[in-house]
């Protein structure tokens, strides 16, 4: 069985089984029947993480396709790899998201839909479907009733953030958001010059929005601002959990709540300040089942 992809054909669940040889080289089959054709293939690949998970994708369009005449494919990618590295930022280092991008494109999918895409370079993905933020986010009944009553304040943790969280607080009923700012040394990561540029958030509790987080070193500098600022609670969602120095890094460093969604981090992942929105619910919203 693969826990990382699910392949429907007209609807019809079919098995999976995946493995790695000797050599290290990764493996995957299918080993529920096949018909000889098919009007619809839809595979969901969760979590693809690295080009070991794209041919384990690549070997499983190609041996459906190489039994079943397909007329359409499509694919539910809810993490979109190398997403942030959507340009040249330095001399010497690559625009990697469109390296994977062209290498997807060889599949021939004819949708794939991606939840909140870090940036618009992802168009560089042939026929993609973006699943918005606001539509990921609305899927917490919470988030949604508490933005709409004015009892969360939304906060732009950053410029890249503004556009989407302006759609955020229309389709929430928001009335008002917050605006942070920073700096960050391209060469090195680093961050520095968190400040408040908009938005009274003294005696409130606020809601940080961004697609991802993953050391969470924007969010904890952005929480000390808007403590400092007065804010009465800080909370944070993000679409696409990576937390690769754990959730408790960012609970002990000035984030009383967070939300996200399963598109990355494991629906495994519990703790009592945390809440996932499963991305089977996003997908059934936009109209997308299993």
């Amino acid at each position: 069985m693969s826990e990382k992809f699910t392949l429907l054909l007209d609807d019809t669940a079919v098995t999976l089984a995946s493995g790695v040889f000797p050599d290290g080289a990764g493996w995957l089959k299918v080993t529920g029947e096949l018909p000889a054709s098919a009007a619809l293939m839809r595979i969901r690949a969760v979590a693809l993480r690295d080009m070991n998970d794209f041919m384990l994708l690549a070997q499983l369009v190609e041996a459906v396709r190489h039994v079943t005449d397909v007329a359409f494919s499509h694919l539910e990618l809810p993490w979109l790899p190398w997403a942030r590295q959507d340009r040249h930022m330095v001399p010497g280092d690559s625009f990697a998201l469109k390296v994977f991008a062209q290498q997807l494109n060889t599949l021939g999918f004819d949708k794939i839909v991606v939840l909140d895409p870090h940036s618009e370079a992802a168009a560089a993905v042939n026929n993609l479907v973006a699943i918005s933020q606001q539509q990921c986010l609305l899927q917490n009944s919470h988030l949604r009733r508490a933005i709409a009553a004015g009892e969360l304040m939304l906060v732009a943790p950053d410029a890249g953030a503004l556009k989407k969280i302006q759609y955020v607080a229309k389709a929430c009923g928001a009335s008002e958001f917050a605006i942070l700012s920073k700096e960050r040394d391209v060469a090195s990561g680093g961050l520095t010059g968190f400040s408040l540029l908009a938005g009274e958030v003294a005696g409130k509790a606020v809601l940080i929005v961004d697609d991802l987080c993953d050391a969470g070193g924007t969010f904890i500098g952005s929480a000390q601002v808007l403590r400092d600022a007065g804010a009465r609670s800080v909370s944070l969602y993000v679409t696409h959990g990576v937390f690769s120095k754990g959730i408790t890094h960012l609970l002990n460093n000035g984030i009383d709540a967070i939300y996200s969604t399963t598109s990355y981090a494991s629906a495994a992942l519990v703790h009592p300040q945390l809440e996932l929105i499963d991305i089977d619910t996003i997908y059934r919203a936009y109209g997308i089942t299993k």
